[in-house]
């Protein structure tokens, strides 16, 4: 199953794979934290298994934001199974400006970091995931 969060005003990731996708919405950046944990809550219970988490990010780049986001893309990451597969996407459009590319970046780099002696990945991909043509480019960060 694939879970696609997406913060308030970002784009949509495009196609993710070929699993079950999950969508949470946030409609007010202070509640998105909230609302991912009682869906991951839901999808525990219900024994579903999470093999692929999206976090869909806006730009926003003040403290509070940056904060949130980062808490919430933990919040996916703990979620995702320590053995076998399970990876972290972070998206943004592809005209993101460059400090929000750099914070993106240094986010994915921390959290790759955190999960190092596991199974699991932590990418960053520019832009909607493409349907037909040319790729997006996507960036994986690497601990070290």
């Amino acid at each position: 199953m694939t879970l696609i969060v997406m913060e308030p005003g970002s784009e949509w990731p495009g196609h993710i794979g070929g699993s079950d996708d999950l969508v949470v919405l946030g409609s007010q950046p202070d509640g998105l934290r909230q609302k991912t944990r009682e869906r991951l809550e839901l999808l525990r219970r219900r024994g579903a298994h999470l093999r692929v988490a999206v976090l869909a990010c806006n730009e926003a780049l003040d403290v509070t934001s940056v904060v949130r986001r980062s808490e919430v893309a933990r919040e996916l990451l703990s979620a995702l199974p320590r053995d076998g597969f399970g990876r972290l996407l972070l998206t943004t459009a592809d005209h993101a400006p460059a400090p929000l590319r750099c914070e993106l970046l240094s986010l994915a780099g921390g959290l790759s970091h955190e999960v190092r002696s596991t199974t699991l990945t932590v990418s960053l991909r520019f832009g909607r995931a493409a349907t037909h043509g040319a790729a997006p480019r996507e960036r994986r960060a690497h601990a070290g």
